[in-house]
């Protein structure tokens, strides 16, 4: 009979067994880093007298990030953007101080066009086009019934931009609030990690992350470019040492896509075990300074040595351009985290660093034209109520507008702006009437603020309701009206705050119910300009082979798998009429990307071995078929190509070698994917005229 061991009864929960906190990490700090530095530039606003010191609080909130590096960039472009929103005021004033339509009218096209820009742009640059855009609403519409105060106006609100700047800065610096490029650095060297296990399942054989997955990971490598731009504004000889972070990026994006190469080949075809042992012990003990034609050079005599008669076949040659690929690409990686950790010089191989993005133009547009037709409508009803405080729902309007072109789902931050004004119109209430009076000192004061901005960083810092709170936690002081000499008259309290209700309500119907982009139609979109780079790749006139090229692909398929999630999500999505997107619609545009890149691989190789005397007819003869060629006779020219090159590659010079066996490894690669998505490319109607 087996003894019975009873486990003792515990009076207390182990730390495993306690529930998680619901709050994010670094909660605590972050507030209290925010809450000293809306209290510092009150308090300055206050001292300086100025006609608006609620404008200094709200650009603490509006600021104010998590990272010291966040903070400045931020605080960077919002200064650059608030200098030419400012500039864009005065001359528009000066232009049309007696007429107020060409004066709504130019606002309107400036907001539109810096919605445009912002739309397209990324990060904190595109939130420093937005603010030059919502700028005008400040300054030129709060004095066109007085423009004569322009100059008043807009010095105001560039002091209140630079006091809260200012107070961001020193509570940073003074509190050491954590560092940006630290954070990047970590973030690198754990990505890297993941890349070389990665790498090394693949060159094993295992099996590996599928289409969806890797994109996935390649979405989390793409982030740090996010980072990138923070550390700028605390490492010195930030120049070179973000350029060694870039270059970080591309060698992992290179090893993702060679990676998933070589899993698919091993997969499908045979390979030499030869081959693939040398190939793994290269990757187990070698990390030199070798680029791809160096490191097939390399593997060729290492191969040789063991077998002496050894020659590659087209599918040896298609495994081992991808995996000299693979391999010289691991140099990129631990070289531009070094540079990046101790700025150590890098060389030409810092010219890779080059991160592309893919601009959907028609979203940009369409953020611009709901702009334009929200601030119109708006201003339609501020002139018809002919109300001097309708003014100030037309500049809240236009900043909610403006701003919500950068969300991800506009829906959602529509519904946060009325959600969070309504919220920040409660507690004013409260606030201004109930509280408010019984405060005559400063420091009581900034105590009764420090629940608020707890409470405002908390949601920002939650993904769900991060609308919600940058609307409640920006706009709430000036919908507390906070001045010099607080009024508590409440019919002002109420004309005011009635016009930022309306402006949410504005904001709301624009978002949410007229002009809502669809994930279908991105979707489609992306899907569509993958189709065209594929036409001008077969075509021979696509971009190059490079890291623009590389980093703008996966940059695209991220989006085209958020547009994919989002889409199993959206509420079109559960009609019965609708079909769940599954992952081999996904895969198939995958697909035509990797075809797209290994015909410009094609063309970067044969560029290559157009410099080679021995090489240079048979390049020009595949470059001309590969371009121009219909697909029935690549099919059955290609091999030839491919053998001819691997014939030449025998009595040739080891660079001469070298250059043939990629040009005949990516010839192979070119001819397997064109058999391989032959039904896909019928279906998706690409290089009809080749069939």
């Amino acid at each position: 009979m087996t003894e019975r061991v009873e486990t003792p009864i515990r009076w207390w929960p182990r730390l495993s067994d306690l529930p998680t906190p619901p709050f994010p990490p670094g909660w605590f700090g972050f507030s209290l880093r925010s809450w000293a530095a809306v209290c510092l530039a009150l308090a300055t606003a206050f001292w300086a007298q100025l006609d608006a010191p609620a404008g200094a609080a709200v650009t603490v909130m509006i600021i104010t990030q998590p990272l010291r590096g966040q903070a400045l960039s931020k605080a960077l472009y919002r200064l650059i953007g608030t200098a030419l929103g400012v500039a864009a005021s005065i001359l528009l004033i000066a232009c049309f101080s007696q007429d107020r339509g060409m004066m709504l009218g130019g606002c309107a096209l400036w907001l539109a066009g810096c919605t445009y820009i912002g739309s397209l742009e990324r990060h904190f640059r595109s939130y420093g086009a937005l603010l030059a855009g919502y700028t005008i609403a400040l300054v030129a519409i709060n004095v066109i019934d007085t423009p004569q105060n322009v100059f008043d106006v807009a010095l105001s609100r560039a002091s209140c931009v630079a006091i809260g700047i200012a107070s961001v800065a020193f509570v940073n610096m003074l509190t050491g609030s954590p560092k940006a490029w630290q954070k990047l650095a970590d973030g690198l060297e754990d990505r890297a990690r993941q890349i070389r296990d990665f790498g090394r399942r693949a060159v094993q054989g295992e099996s590996v992350a599928d289409a969806m997955e890797t994109t996935a990971l390649a979405g989390d490598i793409l982030s740090l470019s996010a980072q990138i731009s923070y550390a700028k504004t605390e490492i010195d000889r930030s120049t070179r040492r973000t350029a060694g972070a870039r270059l970080a990026i591309i060698g992992m994006l290179t090893v993702l896509g060679s990676g998933r190469a070589i899993a698919h080949i091993l997969r499908t075809k045979n390979v030499s075990a030869l081959a693939q042992r040398h190939v793994l012990t290269w990757h187990e003990l070698r990390e030199d300074h070798s680029d791809r034609f160096e490191t097939v050079g390399s593997l060729i005599e290492t191969m040789r040595e063991d077998e002496p008669d050894y020659h590659p076949d087209a599918t040896d040659a298609h495994y081992l351009e991808r995996a000299a690929v693979l391999l010289s690409n691991r140099l990129h990686i631990s070289t531009g985290i070094n540079t990046l950790q101790y700025a150590t010089p890098a060389g030409e191989a810092l010219k890779l660093a080059q991160i592309a993005q893919h601009p959907d133009h028609v979203a940009a547009f369409v953020n611009a034209l709901r702009v334009l037709l929200g601030f119109s409508i708006t201003a339609g009803l501020c002139i018809a109520s002919g109300q001097p405080a309708s003014m100030a729902a037309l500049s809240q309007a236009a900043l909610i507008l403006t701003l919500a072109s950068t969300a991800l789902d506009t829906s959602k931050f529509g519904m946060g702006a009325i959600l969070g004004l309504t919220l920040a119109v409660f507690v004013a209430v409260i606030m201004n009437y109930l509280i408010l009076p019984h405060i005559a000192a400063f420091g009581a004061l900034a105590l009764v603020f420090l629940p608020h901005t707890i409470f405002a960083c908390v949601m920002l810092m939650n993904a769900r309701t991060s609308a919600m709170g940058f609307n409640y936690g920006a706009f709430f002081p000036i919908i507390l009206g906070l001045s010099n000499h607080q009024d508590y008259d409440p019919v002002a309290f109420i004309s005011r705050n009635i016009f930022y209700l309306i402006s949410g309500v504005i904001s709301f119907i624009i978002l949410v119910l007229l002009f809502s982009p669809t994930p279908r139609s991105r979707r489609f979109r992306i899907a569509a300009s993958i189709g065209q780079d594929l036409e001008a790749q077969l075509r021979g006139r696509g971009k190059p082979a490079g890291a623009a090229l590389l980093s703008q692909k996966y940059d695209r398929l991220v989006q085209l798998l958020t547009w994919t999630k989002q889409l199993h999500a959206h509420p079109a999505s559960r009609q019965g009429a609708e079909r769940p997107v599954n992952r081999h619609v996904f895969n198939r545009l995958v697909t035509l990307e990797d075809l797209a890149t290994t015909l410009a691989r094609v063309r970067h190789y044969l560029r290559e071995a157009d410099n080679c005397a021995c090489l240079a007819r048979l390049a020009g003869e595949a470059r001309h078929l590969v371009s121009s060629a219909s697909f029935p006779t690549l099919a059955h020219t290609l091999p030839r190509l491919s053998g001819e090159f691997l014939v030449l590659a025998q009595d040739a010079t080891p660079r001469e070698r070298a250059i043939a066996i990629l040009c005949a490894g990516s010839l192979e690669a070119v001819r397997s994917t064109l058999a391989e998505n032959h039904s896909t490319l019928i279906h998706f109607g690409l290089g009809r005229k080749r069939w």
